[in-house]
């Protein structure tokens, strides 16, 4: 009888602590974009610090009219089983930094979250964004060809370089201390930089360090973690092609105002600014 009892103790305890351990909880951090400068490359690496557990897919639930009408509970188990002692999740949706809708959704059912923005030389960004888009349209226009249209400004992966104008929606529902800035050209030269700036941000130990990163030679010097599929995949990494000197100074001249602006809505001062 009193090994029947035991045994019916110990089952319970170890019920009772997996009950605890292993958890869904809503984020308390969200990469909210900005597209090709980054996101899922920083979402990697804090993906090695004990105290986080990641989503492995973006979820679009902000962003999409279908997913938000599902309700916070479906949201809540989008997230990932939280192990252990990690006690700070992180979910990723490029696309909420420029949709129109998400800054107020989520300020309404997420107070207290915590924004990181990764953003890059809006230039460089354009042409990761054209790179992924022609490797689905092997016919596509040359990037120079399409800054050589009349329109070329309304063309989205030019569009969404403009920082700023997508910034001042945020700004509307969360002030500026809830929102870290990360420098997407360091993200890739330096990473456990910004990694030290984001680990203090999220109030997290300084675990990821420059031990733990090296560069991959066969994917333009990419930077991985030194763990069993470190590396991002066959997308990351891609050739960029050249670009006109006429169709440099264009989008210079264009993005010029928009980064000034950038700095000081952000109030940031990143090299490429």
């Amino acid at each position: 009888m009193i090994l029947v009892i035991t045994i019916v103790c110990i089952i319970s305890t170890i019920i009772s602590s997996s009950e605890v351990t292993t958890s869904k909880s809503l984020p308390q951090a969200i990469i909210i974009g900005v597209k090709k400068c980054g996101t899922r490359a920083l979402l990697k690496f804090l993906s090695i610090h004990p105290a986080t557990a990641v989503s492995s897919t973006e979820i679009h639930y902000f962003d999409s009219p279908q997913n938000f009408q599902f309700g916070l509970d479906w949201y809540r188990n989008q997230m990932p089983i939280a192990k252990n002692n990690q006690y700070l999740t992180i979910e990723k949706t490029p696309h909420y930094f420029i949709d129109r809708q998400t800054p107020a959704r989520i300020a309404h059912l997420l107070p207290e979250v915590k924004l990181i923005v990764i953003l890059r030389d809006p230039i460089i960004r354009a042409i990761s964004d054209y790179v992924q888009i022609k490797n689905r349209h092997e016919s596509y226009p040359t990037f120079d060809e399409f800054i050589s249209m009349n329109n070329f400004t309304r063309w989205t992966p030019i569009k969404i370089g403009c920082y700023s104008l997508y910034l001042r929606r945020w700004l509307k529902y969360f002030p500026l201390e809830r929102i870290h800035f990360v420098d997407g050209e360091n993200l890739i030269q330096r990473p456990w930089q910004e990694l030290e700036s984001v680990q203090k941000f999220l109030n997290i130990s300084n675990h990821i360090q420059q031990e733990h990163f090296y560069f991959n030679s066969h994917k333009r010097n990419f930077p991985c973690i030194k763990q069993p599929n470190g590396c991002l995949g066959s997308s990351k990494g891609r050739h960029h092609p050249s670009i006109s000197e006429h169709t440099r100074e264009k989008l210079k001249t264009l993005y010029s105002t928009c980064n000034q602006q950038l700095k000081e809505l952000a109030q940031i001062n990143f090299s490429w600014l």
